[in-house]
């Protein structure tokens, strides 16, 4: 029940009785000048009262972007007509709002489970976020030949079977108007602590009438957008998107809503919102009531012409269908032998009657606010006339089989195979390659393959019978399939995400602790577990000539040439696409591998897990080695010739630094740290609030994206692991350190991983060895 007075339409009334009537001399945008400089022909067809309301932002009329006045408040009672919690006004029509709640969900490398048959606005959604679709297939109707909804069991499998994706999206209903189970598929959904986003692209009606599916929001969507200019009264484009929980940001969501909006807005369109809300928040359920009857009558009359089939509720209860929307008109004339495209054209051409889409075997129309018994009537009549001409019983058609493939194996994220070069070659000669194009089949209008996924035979020779059948194929640039682009193996662009392929390093460097056995490590660690390590790139260690009247900074020369050196390769693995992971060796090659990453990301994070802080400068050291300093001089602390590894200047920003679960802090080192100002979490902080808690306030501080964690083994208990160095009593769990792993790696961006100060010397039955295994293998393959 709406709590505001509904009655009001606070922009329309701003423009038509305060601006318009003032008669007010423009010196602003559009150029017309309320029509005075409109080309003469259109003026006269569209007339001057729409030209009048044509303004840009200003005070007087308040802005979209950032409303405060007239659009606040228009905003505020669609929330209200609606029941939600924030609703806005999309001007990019629902293609923008869907890609608006896809960026509001999901981040770069991070999974969305979604319906095979999406719109196309989803998949360029899913290409600006650079998200990674898991895609579910709905259920499909032989008989009809089209797609319904997807089942509340396929999501849920769905989700049990990928327990990494981030957010469910979900059409409904469908363009025919038939809805699933929203309602136990939001429970689902919510089940698994995920938001729910609804594509409601036809359904902003549905909130006010009982005779119809319930609607998204009202069945616990998290957000949803709803094409307003499609049941309801708007102009064409615009749209409304509804926030209705806490699992959405509604600031997010503005936000992202300034990045893909228009700066200039067009105010008529955003008035007929205005008013198109007071329409259907006053007068719906009468309006509608009257649309669905002239529906309910034109489905009984068209089902009473021979060969003429609308269907209705008698499908609810088939798989996929849980709900009909009667206002949408569904006709097929199959039985005639007449396809829904030949329908189309044959009712434009000879009727003057224009249909919303057409299939393989279907016509789609619209019963809405705006129709009459004149207008259905009309549709009825010609039907008949149709069927008189084309209808025989002697000739029915048979009705086609509807098959889909496997969906193919995903090489590459949509983002990656939009930017991806390609290459054109014959259909026939295409398997194995990457698809560059989407290949549609109509029916059931659900894609074959979309770009990034591998082509297999069994898509090629189902496209072959598709051919032979006639059938409608569309998404690609030769109609007719002869030729198709395709990315090839060496061109395709791996996006910096989390699914991006990692390149092992290994550092076998013992100088900056000035330990034997450190050396070692790496080569125990290939030896033993071959599967893991049997690719890592080793960067060598070459002794440069020393200085040894500088005992605070023992083996300068040698550690900056090897962190240098393995900066550069770290660089070039992230420009070709690849995360890091770097196995020492002491901590010292931290310097190294945290400036490789640091060269193209200026605002990156560190996650510190050691036993120690790091932080000590040749100044404040008590034994000059210089694994003790690498989180100092990444800091722009301490010697000028490290501080300067591989570019000059500091790596990383104090603020953007978290060391966690240290116990053992020189008494001097706690002054750069101060100095400095970086967060420690210490091991004692652990104890006492316990991991989770600490983790949550980590979130809390940290105001970054991405991330490089530098995990030294001294961090954990000794019990644990053994082989270390510098062991130091107590300490962190096996359960601790992939606590935390799971938690950077789902709030944060993961740029590149340290694993440090393994040394076999020390170690007892390989248990360390096998735990930087477990770790390694955990990060290669990370599971959230």
């Amino acid at each position: 029940m709406a709590k505001l007075d509904q009655n009001l339409t606070p922009l329309f009334t701003v423009l038509k009785d305060v601006y318009a009537k003032r008669n007010v001399t423009p010196f602003h945008v559009p150029g017309h000048k309320q029509g005075n400089g409109m080309d003469e022909e259109f003026l006269e067809f569209i007339g001057r009262n729409a030209l009048k309301i044509d303004v840009t932002i200003f005070k007087m009329v308040d802005g979209l972007h950032h409303p405060t006045s007239h659009i606040r408040k228009a905003q505020e009672l669609a929330a209200d007509a609606y029941g939600v919690n924030q609703s806005f006004f999309a001007v990019n029509g629902t293609s923008g709002a869907i890609q608006a709640m896809i960026l509001s969900v999901v981040k770069s490398g991070e999974k969305i489970l979604v319906p095979r048959n999406v719109h196309k606005s989803v998949s360029a959604g899913i290409i600006l976020s650079g998200a990674i679709p898991i895609y579910m297939n709905p259920e499909i109707d032989n008989d009809l030949g089209i797609a319904h909804g997807v089942k509340p069991q396929t999501v849920e499998k769905m989700l049990e079977q990928h327990p990494d994706v981030k957010a469910v999206l979900i059409i409904n209903p469908t363009y025919y108007g038939v809805a699933t189970d929203i309602k136990k598929i939001a429970d689902i959904v919510h089940s698994f602590d995920l938001p729910l986003i609804v594509d409601e692209a036809h359904g902003p009606h549905l909130h006010f009438h009982e005779d119809l599916p319930i609607s998204a929001v009202d069945a616990g969507a998290d957000i949803c957008c709803q094409s307003t200019h499609k049941i309801i009264g708007a102009m064409t484009q615009m749209s409304l998107l509804h926030v209705n929980s806490t699992r959405v940001n509604p600031n997010r969501i503005q936000q992202i809503l300034s990045l893909l909006h228009t700066t200039s807005p067009s105010y008529p369109l955003m008035a007929s919102l205005d008013c198109a809300r007071r329409q259907i928040a006053t007068k719906g359920r009468e309006l509608i009531s009257k649309a669905i009857e002239l529906a309910n009558f034109t489905r009984s009359e068209l089902n009473k012409i021979p060969g003429v089939y609308s269907f209705g509720e008698e499908i609810v209860g088939k798989e996929g269908v849980f709900a009909f929307d009667p206002t949408k008109l569904s006709i097929s004339v199959k039985e005639m032998g007449i396809t829904g495209f030949e329908l189309e054209r044959i009712l434009i051409e000879d009727y003057n009657i224009q249909m919303e889409l057409s299939d393989f075997y279907n016509v789609l129309g619209l019963i809405t606010l705006g129709d009459s018994m004149e207008s259905v009537t009309k549709l009825i009549d010609a039907l008949k006339d149709i069927s008189s001409k084309f209808f025989d019983t002697t000739d029915v058609k048979p009705i086609k089989s509807v098959r889909i493939p496997s969906v193919p194996e995903q090489v590459l994220i949509p983002r990656e195979a939009f930017y991806s070069e390609t290459n054109v070659i014959s259909f026939t000669e295409s398997e194995n390659k990457i698809c560059a194009e989407m290949i549609m089949a109509y029916p059931p209008g659900i894609p074959i393959i979309t770009p990034g996924e591998r082509i297999s035979k069994e898509i090629i020779d189902y496209v072959y019978e598709l051919k032979e059948t006639k059938t409608q194929l569309q998404g690609m640039d030769d109609a007719d399939l002869n030729t198709i682009k395709i990315i090839e193996e060496e061109d395709a662009m791996y996006i910096y995400t989390e699914k991006m392929k990692n390149k092992l390093f290994g550092v076998p460097l013992n100088l900056g602790a000035d330990k034997s056995g450190i050396e070692f490590g790496i080569d125990v660690l290939v030896e033993t577990y071959p599967d893991t390590f049997d690719e890592i790139e080793i960067i060598d260690v070459e002794k440069q000539r020393e200085n040894f009247n500088t005992p605070n900074l023992k083996y300068k020369n040698t550690i900056l040439h090897t962190c240098e050196k393995l900066a550069k390769s770290v660089d070039e693995a992230i420009v070709d696409g690849y995360r890091p992971i770097i196995i020492g060796g002491d901590h010292s090659i931290s310097l190294g591998s945290i400036s490789g990453v640091a060269k193209t990301n200026k605002n990156l994070g560190v996650i510190w897990i050691d036993a120690h802080a790091d932080m000590n400068t040749d100044e404040t050291t008590l034994t000059g080695n210089i694994h003790g300093m690498p989180l100092a001089l990444l800091q722009g602390a301490g010697d000028p010739d490290m501080v300067d590894c591989f570019f000059k200047g500091r790596k990383i920003n104090p603020k953007n630094v978290v060391i966690l679960g240290a116990r053992d802090i020189d008494v001097r080192e706690y002054d750069v740290i101060e100095e400095l100002g970086v967060k420690v979490f210490h091991y004692d902080d652990i104890i006492r609030k316990g991991m989770d808690k600490v983790l949550e306030e980590i979130d809390d501080y940290l105001k970054i994206e991405d991330i490089h964690i530098s995990l030294d083994i001294d961090s954990i208990n000794p019990n644990s692991a053994p082989g270390v160095s510098t062991p130091v009593k107590n300490g962190l769990d096996e359960d601790d350190v992939y606590k935390t792993f799971k938690f950077l790696f789902k709030n944060y961006f993961i740029t590149s991983v340290d694993i440090v100060e393994y040394n076999p010397t020390y170690d007892k039955n390989n248990k360390t060895a096998h735990l930087v295994k477990d770790f390694t293998d955990y990060i290669l393959n990370p599971i959230y």
